[in-house]
């Protein structure tokens, strides 16, 4: 599971409330993993996060991303990059889904990713925008 701490802020309201947003539906997911069996409510939970991961994907990212480049954040062209690498690589991982259902080695696996993703991106490049939103306008 994953806890929100300060460690994550970004100095945006709206970009940390999206993160805490993530984390709650990705702890969501994760409590699902414990079961060998899931039932048809787990399985329409898991369908309903895969589809609020892509559009968050889509929405979260956008905005992001505009607003690192609205301050000139150096970590803009970094963080667009991996953005695009993370968009990749969740949709191989839900059309290994769609092809091969939802196996729990499959589903594990994507946690895993998610997991690594939030931890190292939030923490080594979101974390970028803070300095640049505290810096004076100009």
């Amino acid at each position: 599971m994953l806890t929100w701490t300060e460690q994550f802020a970004t100095g945006s309201p709206m970009i940390d409330a999206q993160h805490r947003e993530l984390i709650r539906h990705c702890n969501e997911f994760e409590r699902l993993l414990d079961h060998t069996n899931p039932s048809l409510q787990d399985i329409t939970v898991i369908i309903d996060f895969l589809s609020f991961l892509e559009g968050y994907v889509d929405r979260h990212f956008h905005y992001e991303e505009q607003c690192m480049a609205s301050v000139r954040c150096p970590a803009h062209q970094q963080n667009r990059e991996a953005h695009a690498q993370f968009k990749q690589v969740f949709q191989q991982h839900r059309q290994h889904v769609h092809k091969d259902g939802f196996r729990l080695e499959l589903l594990v696996e994507l946690n895993r990713v998610i997991h690594a993703w939030i931890q190292d991106h939030i923490l080594q490049v979101d974390t970028g925008l803070k300095p640049c939103l505290a810096r004076p306008a100009a």
